[in-house]
């Protein structure tokens, strides 16, 4: 599974979410697209959060990543270690453990707030390995306009150097920034095997989903795959 689109997780993509909210996150895991589901109470998980009293704009600039491995294998979703507790500012980042495995999605709340990799709303990050070369139109399968163009190009890998240069690109990651309805860069031209990072904030609940899974007229967070 190596499509583009934001709504189900699979082996070349992760999704983080920033806390900015100060008590509890709840969250669970989901094979179907958890943004379109209510939070089952029941089976979801906790983790404490300090509240170490910051600014807003201290706590959106600092924080530590904690990483939840996400195991979906046979029909089901399980995770590995989760935190106990967390500081304000701090990021849970979500990835697929395995590389054959089916794709899942991720859906919580943080106070009175709610989040999603399904429905990218804010201080949230989804990434995309492209191992491939081409043009990715992609958009946002809600309807909101939202939209931008990937182009992937195999690097020159002529020589010692050549090589060695592919290898570094492949590691360095690009960004594409989505705030409200504005995108920056609306197009990025990047290597094959380099890493998207779609940071997204002040939204009401996007997806990056490339435009030949939506089908016209089936209505919103339709995938058509």
């Amino acid at each position: 599974m190596n499509v583009l689109d934001s709504r189900i997780l699979g082996p070349t993509n992760c999704f983080i979410q920033k806390i900015t909210e100060p008590g509890e996150v709840v969250f669970e895991t989901r094979k179907a697209a958890a943004g379109f589901l209510p939070l089952a109470e029941h089976m979801a998980h906790r983790v404490k959060v300090k509240d170490l009293k910051l600014s807003k704009a201290k706590m959106r600039a600092r924080g530590g990543t904690h990483h939840i491995a996400v195991h979906s294998q046979k029909g089901a979703v399980q995770i590995g270690d989760t935190p106990g507790e967390v500081e304000l500012g701090d990021a849970l980042l979500f990835h697929n453990a395995n590389r054959d495995g089916g794709g899942f999605a991720v859906s919580g709340r943080m106070g009175k707030q709610v989040f999603s990799s399904a429905e990218l709303r804010d201080q949230a990050v989804f990434t995309h390995a492209f191992g491939l070369p081409g043009r990715y139109e992609w958009a946002d399968a809600n309807g909101s306009g939202v939209e931008g163009v990937i182009i992937v190009e195999n690097d020159p890998a002529e020589g010692k150097r050549g090589a060695e240069r592919a290898i570094e690109r492949m590691s360095e990651g690009a960004l594409v920034h989505i705030v409200g309805d504005k995108v920056k860069p609306k197009e990025l031209r990047i290597a094959t095997g380099q890493t998207v990072f779609f940071a997204v904030e002040d939204t009401d609940g996007i997806t990056i989903t490339d435009k030949t899974l939506l089908k016209k007229g089936k209505g919103k967070g339709k995938i058509a795959y």
